[in-house]
């Protein structure tokens, strides 16, 4: 994941997430984050919640797929990365 230079009411929205909130990625300096509920939202620069876009979802699902894709599991359980 990259690094993002967050506002400062993102920084704050973030501090005050549950615990059980994840963040899963960032488009254009936005965090997204998944609620337990799996709902998908994006924190923006003025610190407001708002739901995550049809586009910013299946970025993330591909994302997904193509770490999946690249990640093979050991006879010993271990998990390696193709080079």
């Amino acid at each position: 994941m990259e690094t993002v230079e967050l506002s400062q009411q993102q920084s704050a929205r973030m501090a005050e997430l549950p615990e059980d909130y994840r963040v899963v990625g960032v488009e254009r300096r936005t965090p997204l984050v998944r609620k337990p509920s799996g709902q998908i939202i994006r924190i923006q620069q003025n610190g407001r919640m708002t739901a995550a876009t049809i586009a910013d979802r299946r970025r993330l699902a591909a994302v997904a797929r193509r770490r999946t894709a690249t990640t093979k599991e050991t006879p010993d359980g271990t998990n390696h990365r193709d080079a």
